[in-house]
């Protein structure tokens, strides 16, 4: 029976190795190099310019450095500073309050409602504001000085109010955390 196995063997061994036909061949997962055919010239066609406008947008012109300098020198001017440039501090903020003593927490319809709070140091002007019960700003205006009169159809029976006042400087820039009052009708 052993010699029968290796006859077996030795005849399959033979018969991979003998050539097979060119028809039959196996595929390799080398492959056989080619002969590569030489390049030859294909002409391109020209396209003659037209007048026509082109329909593609152009880009700006690009800026090219130079070491030759401009034909207009820059003139440097010193602009001065804003004169009264408040300066955020604690300590201007620090005193910022609603004055409750004197400003109206309850309302007539129908009259003059006037409001008041401290003073800050360096504010140019005071930005107010309406609140209405939804907390939407319903109003909006400016104080040079430290009160407000709001006019009498400013606010209607039944509803509840608040307002609010925040400092800016004379950049016009808010200086101080705003402050708020409630106001209802009376």
């Amino acid at each position: 029976m052993n010699r029968i196995f290796v006859v077996l063997i030795i005849v399959v061994a033979i018969a991979g190795c003998t050539p097979q036909p060119a028809d039959d061949a196996l595929p390799t997962l080398i492959p056989t190099p080619q002969a590569v055919a030489p390049a030859t010239e294909t002409p391109v066609a020209t396209v003659p310019p037209t007048d026509a406008p082109s329909s593609r947008p152009t880009l700006p012109p690009t800026w090219t450095p130079s070491l030759e300098p401009t034909a207009t020198p820059t003139v440097i001017t010193n602009t001065p500073a804003p004169l009264n440039t408040a300066i955020p501090t604690l300590a201007a903020c620090g005193t910022f309050d609603v004055d409750r003593d004197r400003s109206a927490a309850t309302f007539t319809v129908g009259t003059p409602t006037q409001v008041f709070w401290s003073a800050v140091s360096g504010a140019a002007r005071y930005r107010i504001s309406v609140i209405d019960g939804f907390n939407q700003e319903i109003f909006f205006d400016y104080s040079i000085e430290p009160s407000y009169t709001f006019k009498p159809d400013q606010f209607e029976a039944g509803d509840r109010y608040a307002w609010k006042v925040l400092p800016e400087d004379s950049l016009l820039r808010q200086m101080c955390l705003a402050v708020t009052g409630d106001m209802s009708p009376g």
